[in-house]
């Protein structure tokens, strides 16, 4: 619920991981647009300010909604996991071979965490270079 994709990337879960850092994109797609109107871009769509007040409603709102299916999904998710590790047990009692079968086929990862976050912070660079000349004004809008 609260760490967003990071908690799929960190669990090895990487179809929920990446669908949910996909959708987070999206919905950063009204603020980006928005960013690029205000530093005077040439490439900003020119819609209006109560146009994006509303997108920024809606996406509010989706966004909290995200945050709610993320965190039923997690629910869902760990419990599934337990299953399959109680099915692990019963088959292997052997604690040498439940560890080697457990180790290969879950266990976590720091790695793909900090991995995520590069990709993020690459992709927000590629984002800012969308922004238009006038980086004063968005400086002076943000403060």
């Amino acid at each position: 619920l609260l760490f967003g994709p990071f908690y799929f990337f960190y669990r090895k879960a990487w179809k929920p991981a990446f669908a949910f850092l996909a959708a987070e994109l999206l919905l950063f797609v009204p603020t980006l647009l928005q960013m690029m109107q205000i530093t005077g871009s040439s490439l900003s769509l020119g819609l209006s300010d109560s146009t994006y007040v509303v997108l920024g409603r809606v996406v509010s709102l989706a966004s909290f909604a995200l945050m709610l299916v993320r965190g039923m999904f997690a629910k869902w998710f760990s419990q599934v996991v337990t299953e399959h590790i109680r099915r692990i047990r019963a088959e292997f009692p052997d604690d040498a071979q439940r560890s080697v079968v457990l180790s290969a086929q879950g266990g976590v990862s720091w790695g793909a965490v900090l991995g995520s976050l590069l990709l993020l912070m690459v992709f927000g660079a590629c984002c800012s270079m969308l922004l238009g000349p006038n980086l004063d004004v968005l400086l002076n809008a943000l403060s």
